[in-house]
C-alpha cells in the first residue's frame, strides 16, 4: 500500500484486437507497476504492465464516455483505457513515469551489502553461454584484447574469436571498422562447428583496405572446417550502404576477401522496421479496403511484407547454418 499512487474506479479496459466488450474495473498505478483489475468477481482478471517498459503515453480528446489513455509499450502490448472524469485522466498521466531516473529501480536501496547487490550482474554469465555452446575448442579461443574496453567500448571485455586470430590482427581489424566493432562469434553450432560472426560496417569508402581485416575474415573460415567459403551479409539496402562509401564507410569489396560469398539482404533500418511491426500488430493490415482507405491499406500491406521478409531471412540464414555447414 505505501507504494501505491493513484487508485481510478470505474475504468473501461478496450480490447482492440477483438470485438469483445470492454472490461470494466479499477486502475492502480504503484511505484514500480500500472495494474488493471477486472471487476468481475469470478475472475478478477489482472493487467500489469511495468513503468520501463512502457515506450510512450497519449492522452486523447475527451469523449462523452470518458477521457481515453493510450499506453503503447516496448513489447508491443497496445492497453487503451477510458477514464470517467477528465481529472482523473489527468493525474494518470502525469503520475506516469517519462524518465528513465524516475523509474523505482534507481531510488530503491535494498538492505544488502555491496558484495550482495553484485550478485544480480552475475545472474547471467557470458562465458557460460558459450560453454554451453560448445567453445572454446580447438577452432575458437576466448581473448581478453578488449581487457578495460580498450578495443571497443561497445563489446564485452572478454570475446571469442578463431584461434589464428592474433592480438595484432584482431586490432588492426578494429581500426578498420565502424566504432572499432571487429568480427566476433556470435553463435557457434557444436553439431557441425558452423558459426555466426557479427561485426560493424567496415570503412572501406570506394577503395580503402585493411590487411588485418581480411586476414581476420581468412581466421573465421578456417575456424569452419565444414565450409570453403563464408557468406557476408549486410542486412541494409544495398543503395543505403553505397551511400555510406561517401562518409569513408561502405561494405567488403569481393575482389580484397578471398574465399567469401558477399550478399545484401536489404532490411530497412531499425527505426522503420519497429514502425512496421507496430503498424501490423495493431491490425492496420485488416482495414476494410475502399477508396478512402486505400492508401492506409497500400501502407499496412507494405509493413507487413517488410516483416515477413525479415523472417524470410532469418530463416534462411538458420538454415543454412544448421542444414548446410555454412558460416557467417
Amino acid at each position: 500500500q505505501g507504494h501505491m499512487r493513484v487508485t481510478v474506479e470505474n475504468v473501461r479496459l478496450i480490447d482492440r484486437v477483438s470485438s469483445r466488450k470492454a472490461a470494466l474495473g479499477t486502475l492502480y498505478l504503484t511505484a514500480t507497476h500500472v495494474i488493471f483489475v477486472e471487476n468481475v468477481s469470478e475472475t478478477r482478471k489482472e493487467t500489469w504492465i511495468l513503468h520501463s517498459q512502457i515506450s510512450s503515453i497519449e492522452k486523447q480528446a475527451t469523449t462523452v464516455t470518458g477521457c481515453p489513455l493510450l499506453i503503447r509499450c516496448k513489447n508491443f502490448q497496445i492497453i487503451q483505457l477510458i477514464i470517467p472524469q477528465e481529472r482523473d485522466c489527468h493525474d494518470v498521466y502525469i503520475s506516469l513515469i517519462l524518465k528513465y531516473e524516475e523509474l523505482y529501480c534507481f531510488s530503491f536501496n535494498p538492505k544488502l551489502d555491496k558484495e550482495e547487490r553484485e550478485q544480480g550482474w552475475k545472474l547471467v554469465g557470458l562465458n557460460e553461454e558459450y560453454n554451453r555452446m560448445g567453445v572454446p575448442n580447438k577452432c575458437w579461443q576466448i581473448s581478453d584484447v578488449n581487457r578495460d574496453y580498450q578495443v571497443c567500448d561497445s563489446y564485452p571485455t572478454e570475446v571469442y574469436v578463431p584461434k589464428s586470430a592474433t592480438a595484432h590482427i584482431i586490432v588492426g581489424s578494429s581500426k578498420f571498422r565502424s566504432r572499432r566493432r571487429f568480427p566476433a562469434l556470435s553463435y557457434y553450432c557444436k553439431d557441425n562447428n558452423a558459426s555466426i560472426c557479427r561485426s560493424s560496417q567496415p570503412l572501406s569508402g570506394f577503395s580503402a583496405r585493411c590487411l588485418e581485416d581480411e586476414q581476420m575474415l581468412q581466421a573465421i573460415r578456417k575456424a569452419n572446417p565444414g565450409s570453403n567459403f563464408i557468406y557476408v551479409v549486410d542486412t541494409r539496402p544495398k543503395l543505403n550502404a553505397m551511400a555510406n562509401r561517401a562518409a569513408g564507410k561502405g561494405y567488403e569489396n569481393e575482389d580484397n576477401y578471398s574465399n567469401i560469398k558477399f550478399q545484401f539482404i536489404g532490411i530497412e533500418n531499425i527505426h522503420v522496421m519497429r514502425s512496421s511491426l507496430q503498424k501490423m500488430l495493431e491490425g492496420e493490415t485488416f482495414l476494410d479496403i475502399n477508396i478512402q482507405r486505400g492508401g492506409l491499406i497500400l501502407l499496412s500491406l507494405r509493413c507487413k511484407s517488410r516483416v515477413i521478409f525479415f523472417e524470410v531471412s532469418c530463416i534462411s540464414l538458420v538454415k543454412q547454418v544448421r542444414e548446410e555447414n555454412q558460416a557467417y
